[in-house]
């Protein structure tokens, strides 16, 4: 008997039908790294390429949908995004480069409580269908009445529900976090010059170490990079080196020894300078821009002459303690004009600078006691504008403008008198630079004494989110003195921390959190990532 011919195209299309995938060591388990334990590692094999999505079943909570990990043939795999102190009933699937879905098994995970020392966490605003969509990645510093404990660090993750769905806790202070291509965290680590990558397991991938200033307990495989320090931040250039802020130390046979009185006494002093470093990956140092040599290292405003920051760092190296003149504390990389647009907080200024012959294009800020031919880069206001003061985090958007956390710690030009502490305000402020015609306007700012008033003298953050538009502001240093009063400056009463999300278009804050308790807590920066992978 003949088959029927019907049959020829349905045997061609059964023969050409995707074949499922072959899985074998199929194993979900949590994360042995104390390090990073709201993390599961998933290891597997398979005859091609797959990613696999997670279903997390919780009874009090809603299922979860995790499917961030990449393709691969073979494991191991992370998931990513579990809240604490939960039993999870775990689904695993697979997807092949078709699309076809494939059964890997099903398991259960406990994952633990956070830790006693953790900060408590309050959210207070959440408006979560208005939020930039993905996770807060927070480094939070634990602050003692001598300062910042260097022997605490911790990055924690918050999804958009406010809960923490992944952590990273280490022995040294974490300052800006930053993330790879890979997915992978790479962080400024303490304060005596070193950079960090980890992946998400908390596993470190890589280090850097500056040789200039002695250190103990470099990682025999730390990469040794021919600089003093490492501070406040970092940036990656396209060429895929490393454009770090570092220092130097230089002696001056005359220099001012006061803030207040321009015609005091001058006297020998050393003065700690920013250097700018551009260094490969692999260590080697291919250029520096001396900022003594760039600016002028006689210009001082407040903060100028403090010696605190860096007496630490520098206590064996030098006779005494050195002035902190201008106080870098953010570099941002224009590839437009191959530039570094940089903030010196004890300048009250932001500038930008060529990489190719140190030229400076502009000056941004209070113009007192600029000399020439400086004098001459000085931006003109337009009508509006409120000059930054002890600014942190400058940041260039898509659209060319500067996005800065105008701390407010002493506005004025240098010499003037301090203001009472419950004049002072922070805010976030938008900034567009006409570089024809060398003048500056205020685009849009938020924050000040008869709107949302706040006040973070030191540190801090402001983040354009690309999505939304929104701004996240990381006013990361609050201060409350004995009595309940805003505080002004580190040592004048208890530290706290607060970061709020608000529509640049209304002006209303969609997301707002706290970090309060007995312990004293403040935050640097922090940024919102798209995804945890």
């Amino acid at each position: 008997m003949r088959c029927p011919k019907v049959l020829l195209p349905l045997l061609a299309l059964a023969a050409c039908a995707p074949q499922p995938l072959l899985l074998t060591e199929v194993r979900l388990q949590m994360n042995a790294n104390e390090s990073a334990p709201l993390a599961a590692i998933l290891d597997y094999s398979a005859d091609r390429a797959a990613r696999p999505h997670f279903t997390l079943k919780h009874p009090d909570e809603a299922d979860l949908v995790i499917s961030g990990a990449p393709f691969a043939s073979s494991g191991p795999a992370y998931l990513l995004g579990m809240r604490s102190d939960r039993e999870y009933a775990v689904s695993v699937d697979f997807e092949d480069e078709a699309g076809e879905m494939t059964h890997g098994g099903d398991f259960t995970l406990m994952t633990p409580a956070l830790p006693d020392d953790f900060p408590p966490i309050e959210i207070t605003t959440r408006r979560q269908v208005r939020m930039e969509p993905g996770y807060q990645f927070i480094p939070v510093m634990r602050w003692t009445d001598r300062g910042p404990d260097r022997e605490f660090g911790l990055v924690l993750a918050l999804d958009n529900a406010g809960e923490v769905v992944w952590y990273f806790k280490t022995n040294k202070s974490v300052n800006d976090v930053k993330r790879l291509p890979n997915g992978d965290l790479i962080y400024l680590e303490g304060r005596d010059g070193r950079i960090v990558q980890i992946n998400k397991l908390g596993e470190r991938v890589k280090h850097w170490h500056t040789t200039g200033i002695p250190k103990d307990d470099v990682p025999d495989d730390s990469i040794p990079v021919d600089a003093d320090s490492f501070h406040h931040d970092f940036e990656f250039l396209p060429n895929g080196n490393f454009l770090a802020l570092s220092t130097e130390a230089r002696e001056f046979e005359e220099y001012a020894t006061s803030e207040s009185d321009r015609d005091a006494l001058k006297k020998p002093a050393t003065v700690i300078g920013d250097v700018v470093l551009e260094f490969t990956p692999e260590g080697e140092v291919i250029r520096r821009w001396k900022l003594l040599d760039i600016l002028d290292p006689h210009r001082i405003s407040h903060g100028s002459l403090g010696v605190g920051f860096w007496k630490s760092i520098y206590k064996d190296l030098l006779e005494k303690p050195g002035y902190d003149w201008a106080h870098a504390n953010a570099i941002q990389y224009d590839q437009s004009s191959d530039s570094a647009v940089i903030s010196l907080n004890h300048q009250s200024a932001i500038v930008k600078i060529s990489l190719e012959d140190s030229s400076i294009a502009w000056i941004l800020g209070d113009p007192g006691d600029w000399d020439a031919p400086l004098s001459e880069r000085l931006l003109s206001p337009l009508e509006g504008l409120i000059w930054p003061s002890k600014q942190h985090a400058v940041e260039l958007t898509p659209t060319g403008s500067l996005l800065v956390f105008d701390n407010g710690g002493h506005r004025g030009a240098p010499f003037s008198p301090d203001p009472p502490a419950d004049e002072k305000y922070s805010r976030a402020v938008e900034y567009r630079v006409n570089e024809e015609t060398q003048t500056v306007e205020e685009l849009w700012s938020y924050g000040g004494l008869d709107t949302d008033h706040f006040y973070s003298s030191f540190l801090c953050d402001v983040d354009l989110q690309p999505t939304t538009g929104n701004v996240i502001v990381t006013d990361g240093a609050r201060v409350k003195t004995k009595g309940g009063e805003m505080g002004d400056g580190p040592g004048s009463g208890h530290h706290w921390a607060h970061i709020f999300e608000v529509d640049r278009e209304t002006g209303r804050k969609v997301f707002e959190l706290s970090i309060e308790g007995e312990s004293q807590w403040a935050i640097y920066r922090s940024e919102r990532f798209s995804t945890l992978y």
